[in-house]
């Protein structure tokens, strides 16, 4: 059995069984959009930020595009059946990858040119995730090599404890903290690409260094104790549900610390804000921990947040970045439909893990 046919019969099946818990357990007055309509628009959606320039557009009515957004939109794509808009952002990305293999974090969705110059570890091993992903799915892999050349440049960031440092800044100069999704995204690459002495160094660096063992959950990063959900569910999607330590435990520290219901002018819904005031809902990241979920086994929690996310979904299939907009100590957060957003409902409801594709 091929791979695209088993993923349309699981993405079938988890219909089907969605439908059967929202009859068994939602209100009649309030019956949950299917899987296979919140996806259909939500790749409506997508298709409709596209950009004539081969980059997809990240916030509604926005003009910049995130590397870190080309990359969940190749995913969603490639999961849709839509691998020539796939190929259309990859291709796009490869002729703008720097002489050193290196992408800068945000371009102009127009011009192409660099809106966010530096360089940072994570964006760019995310489009080497996007790569890895359009692999499995699609089965081209003529995207090989500027995924190899990315991972080159990348390397030269690893540390003697095995995690990787931030990248560069604008000027040129190293970020010398450590973020843990960053090395989450790194360990998830290495392993795929075959870098098995880099893989087993950064996991080293994500079990010994960043891991809470008081908390039962992932630090933000090196020698930073503060709370951030992706780290939780992305620690899962990257090493699984358990391992040298229970992993899944932090996706029981995000519950606990960081869910949070919110209303607005679309609806009232329940999700994980991206810190622990649980003042908003972020929808990204409650795609991230619903997929999370689904990877750990957890299918009540699954099928609760990717309905959760499909509530806020608009007429036009897009998903907010977050209900309320809300700082959260990095950036204030949008409530424009994003493609991040948008992007993790599409791979939550399919039940994809991007981290081992």
């Amino acid at each position: 059995m091929n791979k695209k046919f088993q993923r349309k019969q699981r993405a079938w099946l988890a219909s089907f069984v969605l439908s059967i818990l929202a009859t068994c357990m939602a209100p009649a007055a309030s019956a949950q959009t299917s899987l296979t309509v919140a996806t259909s628009n939500a790749h409506a959606w997508m298709v409709s930020q596209m950009d004539g320039s081969g980059l997809i557009t990240s916030y509604q009515r926005g003009h910049i595009s995130y590397t870190y957004d080309q990359a969940v939109a190749v995913i969603a794509y490639a999961l849709s059946g839509d691998s020539a808009r796939a190929k259309t952002i990859l291709s796009t990305l490869q002729g703008l990858q720097n002489a050193d293999g290196s992408f800068y974090d945000a371009y102009f969705t127009k011009t192409l040119r660099g809106q966010d110059t530096n360089e940072e570890v994570g964006p760019n091993m995310w489009v080497s995730l996007a790569v890895a992903s359009y692999d499995n799915l699609t089965g081209d892999h003529s995207f090989d090599a500027m995924a190899q050349k990315n991972i080159q440049w990348c390397l030269q960031f690893q540390q003697a404890d095995g995690g990787f440092d931030g990248g560069l800044d604008s000027s040129g100069n190293v970020l010398t903290w450590a973020s843990t999704e960053h090395n989450e995204d790194a360990y998830a690459v290495l392993s795929f690409f075959g870098n098995t002495t880099a893989a087993s160094n950064v996991k080293a660096f994500l079990d010994g260094v960043v891991w809470n063992s008081t908390d039962g959950r992932f630090d933000t990063g090196r020698g930073d104790t503060s709370v951030h959900t992706d780290v939780n569910a992305w620690g899962v999607l990257a090493l699984g549900a358990s391992g040298t330590h229970n992993y899944a435990a932090g996706l029981a520290f995000n519950q606990s610390c960081c869910e949070s219901m919110q209303s607005n002018s679309r609806t009232t819904a329940e999700g994980f804000d991206f810190d622990g005031d649980m003042n908003d809902v972020w929808l990204e990241g409650t795609g991230q921990n619903a997929e999370a979920f689904a990877v750990a086994g957890d299918s009540a929690n699954w099928n609760t947040f990717v309905n959760q996310v499909i509530l806020d979904q608009d007429s036009s299939g897009g998903v907010q970045y977050s209900m309320e907009g809300t700082n959260n100590d990095y950036f204030t957060m949008s409530t424009s439909n994003a493609v991040s957003s948008t992007g993790w409902l599409f791979i939550a409801a399919d039940q994809y893990n991007p981290f081992q594709p």
